[in-house]
């Protein structure tokens, strides 16, 4: 039964919503990694909505919802403090603005839930919860691609059941936000409303659901060792300092050296029928591999030499010229030394390793001076193989599930990450990068080759489960087995179907309670003396 008005609740002010507002972002930041309160995302937004659906004034609900932005934003994202001062040499007065200028981009998007939500109460508190999920997934779907996107730490990622992760090969990590978010709903209801036990029921029944689900859905135990071989280099490269300059190969070719037998006997000292998979992470040092012969000479050597196929980050340029643009590359070798593709990083990482056209480009420069100003890619590119079809993205590219689902719908049968986390310190970044890489393999059913620079370089299975990890801060060379996976999950084939889906649900369901709303007359809120 809808409710006619939203509950009365004259003790929850203005500052007590606030207060409310406040604690559902901390307690949503907290879900994730390092913190990992992973218990807490199930009720992490619970005060936000009950703030909201008391709520009687659209602006201040829209005030809710920022606030609450703000803190989970700043919250994840407290590691940009960090990279601003440490490689893009600002004191903490200047970090620490750019910082909050960062968060405060994306937060009207979190104000517009809560003013959504809010308007629609003011006709029904039921139809106000009704719609919070549906408008939760449109947020994220927001996030994912609103100024370029950035859908860093989405709600589901603090899943870790490991049945219900399984749901994301039919809706992505969307559909494990829409079961917080649901959830979220159906406890504001119950608490807000204690004699109407139906809601208290309805949970019940909605926690014993998730519970069988997670438990019909839970991957097998076991999964029979794959026939191939990865062989992931983690070179633990410093990003700046004298150190960094001791890798410049046509200065110092010992490092890499050093670094290609490394590989090398990783591979020659595994015994294989079938050419291994060497995997270098994200340009780690200045490898240039159209410019540098030392480099492509070196790599191409270590191919034949280990009888293996090689994925190596590098910074290719488009034209001959001294001025022309670089761009931000992998480069496959097969086991001849030959080139077999080479595929350009298309989502750049804005202000990281571009300057946007919304972002003043000539009056605001990059937040690192460590980056170049590098041009997108255009082609999403499968390296084929007589094993199989690899799919290789550049760090950043591993939190967009659209993008990596384009390589695994153009048929690649394993997935490889590589990436350069040491900008991250040892902060949460790199953990919470890690669980959003994650995902990917669970969506496409593929296994997932992670390799970085200094952590977390890991062999993910098609389950999302981790079979191998590296030591991190360290230079090593990790082997595991993997699998060519040509199963295509629902995911794959079709895509974001469910988030668009549950957008529109979103869009009908607020059109009909800002209608209704509109219709019907509002009580004067209790705490009518307020401004706002």
């Amino acid at each position: 039964m809808i409710d006619s008005a939203p509950p009365s609740h004259p003790r929850l002010g203005f500052i007590l919503r606030l207060e409310l507002s406040v604690l559902s972002g901390i307690l949503l930041f907290a879900s994730f990694p390092k913190l990992d309160w992973v218990a807490v995302v199930w009720f992490s937004g619970v005060p936000l909505l009950a703030a909201l659906i008391t709520e009687k004034r659209i602006l201040r609900g829209f005030l809710y919802g920022a606030v609450m932005g703000v803190v989970f934003l700043a919250g994840s994202c407290y590691w940009v403090v960090s990279v601003l001062e440490v490689y893009g040499n600002l004191d903490a007065a200047l970090s620490v603005p750019g910082l909050l200028a960062f968060v405060l981009l994306f937060v009207p998007l979190f104000g517009c839930y809560g003013a959504l939500v809010t308007a629609v109460s003011r006709r029904s508190a039921s139809l106000g919860l009704l719609l919070s999920p549906f408008l939760w997934i449109a947020l994220e779907l927001g996030r994912t691609y609103y100024l370029t996107g950035f859908p860093w730490n989405l709600l589901g990622y603090a899943v870790r059941a490991p049945g219900l992760q399984q749901i994301a090969t039919v809706t992505a990590v969307y559909g494990l936000s829409f079961i917080v978010a649901v959830t979220w709903a159906i406890l504001t209801g119950a608490i807000l409303a204690p004699r109407k036990w139906v809601r208290w029921v309805a949970l019940s029944v909605w926690a014993g659901a998730l519970f069988v689900a997670n438990a019909r859905l839970y991957p097998p135990k076991h999964l029979p060792e794959g026939p191939a071989t990865a062989i992931l280099v983690q070179p633990d490269v410093p990003l700046k300092g004298q150190k960094f300059n001791a890798w410049i190969p046509w200065e110092n070719p010992k490092k890499l050296d050093i670094l290609v037998s490394l590989s090398t006997v990783a591979a020659m000292n595994s015994h294989l029928a079938s050419p291994p998979w060497i995997v270098w992470p994200e340009d780690p040092a200045p490898f240039y591999f159209d410019r540098d012969p030392i480099f492509r000479g070196a790599i191409e050597a270590m191919a034949q030499k280990a009888g293996s196929y090689v994925i190596a980050g590098t910074v290719t340029f488009r034209g001959s010229g001294i001025n022309a643009p670089p761009r931000n590359s992998a480069v496959v070798l097969n086991p001849q030394g030959k080139l077999l593709m080479r595929y350009d990083k298309m989502h750049l990482v804005p202000f990281g390793e571009y300057v946007p056209w919304w972002g003043f480009p000539g009056s605001i420069g990059k937040i690192t001076n460590q980056a170049g100003d590098f041009i997108p890619g255009r082609k999403l590119k499968v390296a084929s193989t007589s094993e199989g079809k690899a799919g290789v993205f550049i760090c950043y590219e591993a939190i967009f599930p659209q993008q990596v689902r384009r390589f695994a719908h153009a048929g690649a049968q394993v997935l490889v990450n590589i990436s350069d986390d040491a900008w991250y310190g040892t902060s949460s970044a790199r953990y919470q990068h890690l669980e959003m890489a994650r995902f990917r393999a669970i969506e496409n059913r593929r296994y997932l080759l992670r390799d970085t620079n200094n952590g977390i370089t890991a062999v993910i299975d098609p389950y999302g489960r981790i079979v191998a990890q590296a030591a991190p801060f360290c230079e090593v060379a990790l082997t595991a087995h993997f699998a060519f996976e040509t199963r295509e999950t629902f995911y794959t084939r079709y895509g974001d179907v469910f988030a668009w889906f549950a957008t529109l649900m979103a869009v009908a369901i607020a059109a009909f309670g800002l209608a209704g709303a509109r219709r019907a007359p509002v009580q004067a809120p209790d705490d009518s003396k307020d401004t706002l």
